[in-house]
């Protein structure tokens, strides 16, 4: 089956170029460009660039990406940027971010994942996030030797451990491994009847860290290279809701102690197993709390993914602003009454809550919302507002996702606009074929 051109059918594995012009990405590294455009002009722009390509189409502004990895970067203090890849599911996104200043190693999903990427020589430094039980990818792992030796995989419980040995066997090759800390926020003295955060590792106390740590170190068949903690409480939590400023204090407030907590909790973990053996990094953060965790001289890297393309979960900080990078096109089929303008497809709705913020939202022409008894539909999602009434059939309406990555599982390419307003397309790992859960 071929791919229509909003490439959202199956798309070849070598895309061909297409729209307006034929010309290659600009190389990574290079963000001057044209003065940032906002309303009306935004949208003309667009609509040029991509005039020749039938939506549903989803593009990516090369200048906004770039300007938003140099903010990532500024935000990060000196510490280097580890590619959290779930959020650009994108081998030229991953590519282009690792090749500017201040950016090392992807932080990879799953392992299929990473032993995939490794493969394609995206990159040598690959950290899988969550813990895997997937056997056949780990006797992949095992039987690799180049790919064991940049591969390292997540664990927080001796069980994991089991899970691995299960998989391999008696004596099996060495397999690195990364200790997860929880770091969310439990006011009541480390209780976990409050829990401010994500629920994520059981290993929550300095104690019960190095206490796991000594198990891994004690084990044949695994090296213990690192420790990350993702303080989700931080970053993934908008600390300017909009219309809530009761909320919006509370939230800093909450944010501000879990840093300061976390910071003392963190450095006992990190001292007490450097007592134990050495560890290459220390891994903390997301796009939303760079600026504390780059703070905590026990981290070595930080993580960041989201903040590359900027989704609407991450318009609410007063920490950083990024620029909506990546978009997605719909066109009007259906002028039902005044106001109202109603577009083809778009249930893209995000993971997470189930709540308002998960759904995308319109972005231009300004002025659009969705309507509250239909939202966005899996066939048609109706937007209405004044600048509805100048729609018609044919027309196209531009709306940002609420997640980063998961656009990427609708498409099969994106198209990506360089600063001369040339497009061309790049798979995303739908259109490689690729699907990792």
């Amino acid at each position: 089956m071929s791919a229509d051109s909003g490439g959202r059918a199956a798309a070849p594995t070598e895309p061909t170029e297409a729209g307006p012009t034929r010309t290659a990405p600009t190389p990574a590294g290079t963000s001057t460009g044209p003065a940032r455009l906002t309303g009306e002009a935004l949208r003309a722009r667009y609509d040029r660039a991509t005039a020749g390509l039938d939506p549903p189409l989803a593009i990516v502004d090369l200048d906004a990406f770039d300007r938003n990895a140099d903010d990532l970067t500024r935000r990060a203090a000196g510490r280097p940027i580890r590619v959290a890849t779930k959020s650009l599911r994108c081998r030229f996104l991953i590519e282009r971010a690792l090749a500017r200043p201040g950016y090392r190693g992807v932080m990879c999903y799953s392992l299929p994942e990473a032993l995939w990427l490794y493969a394609q020589g995206s990159s040598d430094d690959l950290l899988v996030a969550y813990p895997t039980v997937d056997a056949h990818a780990l006797r992949l792992l095992a039987d690799d030797d180049d790919a064991r030796r940049h591969i390292t995989i997540m664990v927080d419980s001796p069980a994991h451990l089991d899970v691995v040995d299960r998989a391999l066997g008696d004596g099996h090759a060495e397999i690195r491994v990364c200790l997860e800390l929880d770091v969310s926020w439990r006011p009541l003295a480390h209780r976990p009847m409050v829990h401010i955060g994500t629920r994520r590792s059981p290993l929550h106390t300095a104690g019960q860290a190095v206490q796991f740590a000594r198990t891994v170190v004690g084990r044949a068949g695994f090296r213990l290279v690192g420790l990350m903690g993702y303080e989700g409480q931080i970053a993934g939590l908008p600390d300017a809701p909009p219309g809530h400023p009761v909320r919006a204090r509370l939230i800093r407030l909450i944010q501000d102690r879990s840093a300061r907590e976390l910071g003392l909790r963190r450095a006992d973990a990190v001292r007490l197993i450097l007592d134990l053996t050495s560890l290459e990094f220390v891994n903390g953060g997301g796009t939303g709390s760079l600026e504390s965790t780059a703070g905590d001289a026990s981290v070595t890297e930080l993580t960041a993914g989201s903040g590359l393309v900027g989704p609407t979960l991450f318009d609410a900080y007063t920490r950083f602003t990024p620029d909506p990078a990546l978009l997605f096109a719909l066109p009007v089929v259906r002028r039902p009454g005044p106001n109202i303008a109603t577009l083809f497809s778009g249930g893209y709705v995000a993971s997470g809550t189930g709540t308002p913020d998960r759904l995308p939202r319109p972005y231009l022409p300004e002025g659009l919302s969705l309507i509250g008894v239909e939202g966005a539909g899996e066939v048609q999602t109706p937007v209405r507002g004044p600048a509805a009434q100048r729609l018609a059939p044919g027309d196209r309406v531009w709306l940002r996702h609420a997640k980063a990555g998961e656009l990427a599982e609708r498409f099969t390419q994106y198209y990506v606009l360089d600063h001369d307003d040339r497009t061309t397309p790049v798979p995303t790992y739908r259109g490689e074929g690729q699907c990792f859960g």
